[in-house]
């Protein structure tokens, strides 16, 4: 026999003579396989023909199948269930863990004190959050959903809004205690300027303050928001641009004061997910519920009003 007589037959047509030996019917397989009976029919001759002897006996208005058959239908069928088996045992665990890559500070201000409420009503899936900055293909690489800032559309992505991120100046109570008052948008050139120097520039602008004499670059610039809060609140002259609604907890407790309305657009930000994967329970159950833990805007007023008698920028 000859090496191409040794090759395996094609995997479709070994499935189809599985299905078709355990059924004892080609009508029956072709139904279980979504396949019209010719097509089955078909198959199992790719079969016979590269195996080079008969698996079934056409007989009138049934087929059997022939000894040799027999032998190879038992050993097509455990080698099928193995491999449903380690399928559904794959599914099973994946399905158990719910990996998503999103932004660092929204992981740690706002998801991470949220992701206990996840987890007791869907006790049976773990949650993995990755928060490293590199962008990633959910369509290919081991992640179930992401969260980040965007405008989309994204081809092959399904994607949920999540919320308006805007930025405004906020300001350690501390600081304040110790260099204010602010009453009026250069008040704030009184304190050490932390964050992106495109932020503050915009800001001024926007605030009706464009004239206002910003340094050339800002005393502080961290890779994340969190880092950059962090600092300012360990100091008592500086003063920082960020998300506020990451923020909420501090400006709620005065721990940060927020002393104007203005706040600066930004990308906004959405949960994505791989469209073919809308079915999968974990995916479904962790986007119904994020979406009902979203809130109303907190950028619609903000959180320590300007002083009496202040006009802001709407």
């Amino acid at each position: 026999m000859d090496k191409t007589a040794r090759r395996p037959p094609p995997i479709n047509a070994v499935r189809v003579f599985e299905a078709a030996a355990r059924l004892g019917s080609f009508t029956r397989a072709a139904a279980e396989l979504g396949m019209t009976q010719a097509a089955v029919s078909y198959q199992i001759k790719v079969l016979e023909d590269r195996l080079g002897f008969l698996v079934f006996r056409r007989e009138p208005r049934q087929v059997v199948l022939t000894s040799t058959g027999l032998r190879l239908s038992r050993a097509a069928s455990e080698a099928f269930s193995i491999l449903r088996g380690a399928f559904a045992d794959v599914q099973d665990a994946s399905e158990h863990l719910l990996n998503i890559t999103a932004l660092p500070t929204f992981s740690s201000n706002w998801l991470a004190p949220r992701l206990g409420g996840f987890q007791v009503a869907h006790p049976d899936i773990a949650v993995r959050v990755d928060t490293s900055p590199r962008m990633l293909d959910l369509t290919r690489e081991d992640v179930d959903v992401g969260i980040r800032m965007g405008e989309g559309p994204w081809p092959g992505l399904t994607a949920h809004f999540l919320m308006s991120h805007k930025i405004a100046p906020l300001v350690p109570a501390r600081a304040d205690a110790a260099r204010g008052p602010i009453v009026k948008p250069e008040d704030l050139l009184k304190f050490r300027l932390v964050g992106p120097i495109t932020w503050w520039r915009q800001w001024f602008d926007l605030a009706g303050a464009a004239d206002a004499a910003l340094p050339a670059t800002t005393v502080l610039e961290l890779q994340t928001q969190q880092m950059e809060v962090a600092a300012a609140l360990s100091s008592d002259d500086a003063a920082v641009i960020v998300s506020p609604t990451f923020f909420a907890p501090e400006i709620a407790a005065r721990t940060l004061l927020r002393p104007f309305k203005t706040s600066l657009p930004d990308r906004d930000i959405w949960l994505v997910h791989d469209e073919r994967r809308k079915n999968s329970r974990k995916i479904a159950a962790f986007v119904r519920w994020i979406l009902a833990e979203m809130e109303p805007d907190a950028e619609a007023e903000p959180s320590n009003p300007p002083p009496q008698g202040l006009s802001t920028a709407p």
